[in-house]
C-alpha cells in the first residue's frame, strides 16, 4: 500500500469553486481500481486543501492520474482543476514503514 498525500493551494477567490469541483470529481477517484481511500482537509488559512489517500501502489495513483490528464466528456480534467489552483500541487508518496 502506498500512501498519497496531495496538497493545492486555491487561487485567490477560487476556493468555494475548487472545493465543489473536487467533491464532484471524488466519486470517480474513489471508484479507481486500487485506491483504498481518500479523506480531505481544509487547512485554517483558508487557501490550502490537502487530500490524504491509500492506494494499491504508487503506479496505480499515477494511472489515475493519466487517466484524470484526459478523462473524456463528462469527467473533470487536471486542466480544469490547474485554473482554480495557484502554483503547482504536490503530491508525496509514502511506503509503509513497518514499524
Amino acid at each position: 500500500m502506498t500512501l498519497v498525500i496531495f496538497e493545492c493551494e486555491a487561487k485567490e477567490g477560487c476556493m468555494d469553486e475548487l472545493k465543489s469541483t473536487l467533491k464532484g470529481l471524488l466519486p470517480d477517484t474513489r471508484a479507481w481500481p486500487g485506491c483504498y481511500e481518500v479523506a480531505g482537509f481544509a487547512d485554517p488559512d483558508g487557501k490550502t486543501l490537502l487530500f490524504v489517500t491509500k492506494w494499491e501502489s504508487k503506479e496505480v495513483h499515477q494511472a489515475y492520474l493519466g487517466w484524470r490528464a484526459n478523462p473524456g466528456p463528462g469527467f473533470t480534467s487536471l486542466e480544469d482543476l490547474a485554473a482554480l489552483v495557484a502554483g503547482e500541487p504536490t503530491f508525496r508518496y509514502l511506503d509503509p514503514a513497518g514499524l
